[in-house]
């Protein structure tokens, strides 16, 4: 039972995370426009591009972590 609590207070931590570099990205992003005086369809672009790369980036890495998941599990048995 302690053991199922400290992994979902685990992943809370890591939700929280995500939120806060979400929000860190964000107004990033939000204050580079304004110190760049772009629109605003060049502010969805500069977003929509920034979030394509990070999501495409934490895709590789849980892709790498996955892979190595599954090899070490056929491995074992």
């Amino acid at each position: 039972m302690e053991e199922n609590s400290t992994y979902i207070a685990y992943i809370v931590v890591r939700f929280v995370e995500v939120l806060c570099i979400a929000a860190f990205i964000f107004g990033l992003l939000w204050e580079g426009t304004e110190i760049l005086n772009l629109s605003t369809p060049e502010f969805l672009m500069l977003y929509g591009g920034t979030g394509a790369a990070v999501s495409e980036a934490t895709a590789r890495l849980l892709s790498r972590k996955v892979k190595k998941k599954v090899k070490g599990e056929t491995k074992l048995g």
